[in-house]
């Protein structure tokens, strides 16, 4: 995959960021630093950790208020790693995550840490970290590097199970709003294009989630 096409979509995160940077998050002190990306509140990171993962390249992102890293790695096909979910600065009453992984990765959800794992959600993995007071989440899902040579994406997001269990499950999966559906099926598939990126990443502060976009080329 070219580099240039990349450039392309830390362009439009930085035009999304100029026109809500102003609800974006304060830097957090006294914790390691996030590397997270977009969101209200809480901050959330994704990426693949383990001997399967053979080169990991931090893309700086600048967002007025905070700073972001988009995340691409290279990993060994048939290989196996953990597939992690950081979540920092929770509200009360817990937080949930949905992950869209790419077809044909094989995924571990039973031997899943850090968080209770809910089921399958209209193709997604639910999970939920409960309580009156949560500060921060540490997922470690297993995975094997399945999907099949190239490109593909992992799309996750986060925020109560109200938020969403409802409108977000609901614009994805069951055609509320085609664009973001769409959006979210071709980045799944590979398709890192500043459309797709921009139509994910409005759509989730629009509806006051987090969302995390992990670029992966398994090899």
């Amino acid at each position: 995959m070219r580099w240039k096409p990349l450039f392309a979509v830390l362009l439009g995160l930085l035009m999304v960021g100029v026109t809500a940077g102003s609800a974006a998050a304060a830097p957090i002190h006294n914790q390691p630093k996030p590397q997270g990306r977009i969101g209200l509140g809480s901050i959330i990171d994704t990426k693949f950790v383990g001997p399967g993962v053979v080169y990991t390249r931090d893309m700086p992102i600048y967002i007025p208020e905070f700073e972001r890293n988009m995340v691409l790695q290279v990993v060994r096909h048939e290989a196996k790693a953990n597939f992690t979910v950081r979540v920092y600065r929770i509200p009360l009453m817990g937080y949930d995550v949905l992950i869209f992984f790419p077809d044909h990765l094989t995924v571990y959800p039973n031997k899943a840490k850090g968080m209770e794992y809910k089921g399958r959600v209209h193709g997604a993995y639910h999970f939920k970290k409960g309580g009156w007071f949560v500060w921060k989440v540490n997922l470690k899902l297993p995975v094997k590097f399945t999907s099949g040579k190239g490109w593909h994406t992992v799309v996750t997001f986060g925020g109560s199970s109200g938020a969403l269990l409802g409108p977000i499950l609901g614009a994805i999966t069951q055609g509320d709003k085609p664009k973001v559906a769409k959006a979210v099926a071709n980045l799944i598939k590979g398709q890192i294009t500043r459309s797709n990126v921009l139509t994910v990443v409005a759509f989730a502060l629009a509806s006051g989630a987090n969302v995390d976009l992990l670029a992966y080329k398994e090899e």
